[in-house]
């Protein structure tokens, strides 16, 4: 089958996470046998370094076909404008290079209004996976209500990476949504036995710093229960805006020799980590899915999540807690109890069940499924 991935951006050594839940998707679907063709339109700022124009190249063996335009932030109806006159433009380059694909599948509600408007006279079946935390709020903006109205009634079928997701979507647009949650590349994320007289206990986050991932209340949450505890450490993966004032807020509460700011990692730097830790912790205010969360889990990680939409699907009494969203008092808590408690999460079964359940495998056939369906009902139109 030839498959069309139709994505904002793909990850590279300067940005690793550009694009990486629809690369991931790619990577699985090559493995499993299908012909895919990754489409890429990047309209980030300028100040995001890369190859503007059109590029074609090979990562992981997949075929990526991007085009870069240097927009950034810009108003949506000239953003979605230059979007759809670029994509027409790839994707005519794509058809020249290899032919027409039999099913196209784009990611975030964004991109699958400049497919449908780009793609308006070609009849390809066209799938749309929703990842957008935005289509996950009680109050959706009126844009993006014009957009999900527009769009879902326009493709074929509706995708959801999690069960709140396609709740929220299901009840505000009146479409039918199915869920199946996002492949999880867990090959750096192998399960490894831990030492059996560790001297040092270790929580580790990863996520942007930026408000949403809410890494101040996680700090300060620490703080009440771990002050003064030299042997047990707090490492915070990632980049974003909020750096500083974590650093300031650190060095306030005097933990410079317990909680630490790698910053911006690579897979293998963040599971060589993970493999001596204790416990994934993470108090986002929103989450559409939670690949961080997976990741950790895949190694055998004992977690703690808030309630936030995408991850009451997989957290449960077994592998981990679940805390209100911004509530510091639960997320102490939670942090004592992990650290108190650990012996009884088992790092193995939660390592299995998380690969039985989320690997790129499973997720591949699930997908290839719902393909075959979905070209079959298109033909008998």
């Amino acid at each position: 089958m030839y498959i069309l991935i139709v994505s904002r951006g793909y990850p590279t050594n300067r940005y690793k996470t550009n694009g990486i839940f629809e690369f991931d998707q790619a990577k699985a679907l090559a493995q499993a046998g299908h012909k895919v063709i990754y489409a890429a339109i990047d309209m980030r700022s300028i100040r995001r370094i890369r190859k503007f124009g059109f590029e074609s190249l090979i990562k992981d063996n997949v075929q990526i076909e991007a085009v870069n335009v240097p927009c950034g932030r810009i108003a949506n109806v000239i953003l979605n404008k230059i979007s759809i006159f670029a994509f027409k433009r790839l994707y005519k380059k794509i058809i020249k290079k290899y032919g027409k694909p039999d099913i196209i599948h784009v990611h975030f509600i964004q991109y699958g209004y400049v497919t449908v408007n780009a793609l308006s006279q070609e009849n390809i079946p066209i799938i749309l996976t929703e990842h957008y935390s935005a289509m996950n709020e009680s109050n959706i903006s009126s844009y993006y209500m014009k957009l999900g109205f527009f769009t879902y009634s326009k493709v074929n079928k509706i995708l959801s990476v999690s069960i709140a997701l396609a709740d929220n979507i299901k009840d505000k647009f009146n479409v039918d949504v199915d869920v199946v949650p996002n492949p999880i590349d867990i090959s750096a994320f192998e399960y490894r036995k831990k030492e059996k007289e560790k001297k040092i206990f270790y929580f580790v986050s990863t996520g942007n710093l930026n408000i949403n991932k809410r890494m101040d209340l996680l700090i300060r949450s620490f703080y009440n229960c771990f002050n003064n505890y030299e042997n047990v450490k707090l490492y915070i993966f990632g980049e974003g805006p909020e750096r500083n004032n974590l650093e300031k807020l650190i060095s306030q509460l005097q933990l410079n020799n317990q909680v630490f700011l790698p910053g911006l990692k690579s897979r293998e730097e963040i599971a060589d980590k993970y493999s001596e830790s204790d416990c994934f912790v993470l108090a986002s205010r929103r989450e559409t899915f939670g690949v961080a969360y997976i990741e950790a889990m895949a190694m055998g990680l004992a977690v703690i999540a808030t309630k936030c939409g995408g991850t009451e699907d997989f957290i449960n009494e077994n592998n981990g807690l679940l805390v209100d969203v911004d509530n510091k008092t639960e997320l102490s808590t939670a942090m004592l109890d992990i650290y108190n408690e650990i012996d009884k999460y088992e790092g193995y079964k939660i390592s299995s069940e998380i690969k039985e359940k989320y690997s790129p495998e499973v997720i591949a056939g699930r997908l290839t499924q719902i393909y075959n369906e979905i070209i079959k009902e298109n033909q008998n139109k």
